[in-house]
């Protein structure tokens, strides 16, 4: 189906698409156990990444998949799975480790996406690149800013998992140059490491570090279903406007905004129908203002 802005625009049409989660508030207990967050903090120094299992509940993850296998039925772009309170609150779950790698006044960037990994051959993540090629770390190596992968389904090599580059392993760091042409190359792939993750892990990486989703394949089990959000410390130079306060649900309208925001911004990952387009744009430019910043 072609998504309408009458449509949209109503909680309703939401709440019957997907009725195991909440549009104005959560309707599943977004609760996160986070393993020692210093221990994770040091991994993420010298590795550049973190992979925590265990983090969200079954219950979580099985209703947020169910909501974005609905979104996908219906041919809705999938990042409409951020009008959800749920979705929103299943990363605000992970706070702890967030305020421990980027500082008690980190913030949320205007950055986020859903993806639905069929089990097929032809399906894959997106291929391999930096997420910020500015300096994203210190010189310690500790994160200015962060992207945080939350999988609802089980990421394995064969639907998709996610594969890095290791900080201590990738020379661009001793260089401290993440740009160029060829940032995206690897030249020892013994080098490479696979991130297989059963639901509700806790990955996250600093956002110079080099990364990809692999190419699924007919013999996965099922689809590899996951979201991401970027955070950045308070203190540091927006990377882009506007920032928002992490726990802080936005209104309705507001996600709206910031969801046509993200389907543009994204544009160059997945070729859209001019509808689409359209409607992202509206969106937009009616609603992004009440996100603040």
């Amino acid at each position: 189906m072609a998504l309408s802005r009458e449509q949209a625009e109503r909680p309703e049409f939401w709440a019957a698409l997907a009725p195991g989660l909440g549009v104005d508030a959560p309707r599943i207990d977004v609760a996160a156990s986070v393993p020692d967050t210093g221990a994770l903090c040091r991994v993420l120094g010298r590795e550049g990444y973190v992979n925590a299992p265990g983090v969200l509940s079954r219950d979580v993850t099985e209703a947020l998949a169910a909501g974005v296998k609905a979104l996908s039925r219906e041919g809705i772009p999938l990042p409409f799975a951020f009008v959800y309170a749920d979705l929103w609150r299943a990363f605000q779950s992970v706070s702890g480790f967030l305020a421990a790698a980027l500082g008690k006044g980190y913030r949320a960037l205007p950055d986020f996406w859903v993806w639905l990994v069929e089990p097929r051959d032809a399906a894959h993540g997106w291929t391999a690149h930096r997420d910020r090629v500015q300096p994203a770390v210190d010189s310690d190596n500790s994160p200015s800013s962060l992207t945080v992968w939350l999988p609802f389904t089980d990421a394995t090599p064969l639907n998709g998992c996610i594969y890095v580059l290791p900080l201590h392993l990738d020379p661009r760091f001793e260089e401290r140059r993440w740009d160029g042409d060829d940032n995206h190359v690897v030249h020892h792939p013994e080098d490479v490491r696979a991130l297989t993750a059963t639901e509700g892990s806790l990955l996250a990486w600093n956002q110079n570090l080099l990364h990809w989703g692999s190419r699924a394949s007919r013999m996965a089990a099922g689809p590899r279903i996951s979201a991401a959000f970027e955070f950045q410390r308070g203190e540091r130079t927006p990377f882009n406007t506007p920032l928002l306060d992490p726990m802080v649900l936005p209104s309705f309208e507001a996600r709206l905004g910031l969801i046509g925001k993200q389907v543009l911004q994204y544009r160059h990952m997945y070729p859209l129908e001019p509808a689409t387009e359209a409607l992202a744009v509206e969106l937009r430019d009616r609603y992004l203002s009440r996100a603040g910043g």
